[in-house]
């Protein structure tokens, strides 16, 4: 969304944008380290930070395709990028976190991806129980 004030154009970012560019490191006056857009976006897979510029210009929404890898890469949850919660961290120590995470992590896999990894966890299962 964009609001138009005068000669310059403001915009207005999502709870989810703010809540990943709160991920990446600041310096005291509030601006991005050197780097860090760059860092940030490398961990994503990009080869640099241009995107997350695009993200802050509001000249693209493609962050919202990679919030299961950055709740993994910066131990958040899903939810709580998304403005569902306002727990940061998913509780590991609880069975329903770990499920959770399981299924939130399962879900950005590939149909192929996923039968090796079920077939792994199988594997795991029938070794434990001999």
């Amino acid at each position: 969304m964009f609001v138009w004030l005068h000669k310059f154009v403001v915009v207005i970012m999502d709870i989810t944008l703010e809540r990943i560019l709160s991920l990446i490191p600041k310096k005291e006056d509030g601006k991005f380290k050197h780097g860090a857009l760059s860092a940030f976006a490398r961990k994503l897979g990009f080869k640099d930070g241009h995107i997350v510029s695009d993200w802050i210009a509001g000249n693209s929404t493609s962050y919202l395709n990679y919030l299961y890898q950055i709740s993994v890469l910066y131990n958040v949850s899903v939810e709580w990028l998304k403005g569902e919660t306002d727990i940061k961290n998913p509780d590991l120590q609880t069975e329903a976190g770990w499920k959770q995470l399981a299924i939130d992590l399962l879900s950005q896999l590939t149909p192929e991806e996923l039968d090796r990894e079920i077939a792994y966890l199988q594997k795991r299962v029938n070794e434990k129980d001999n």
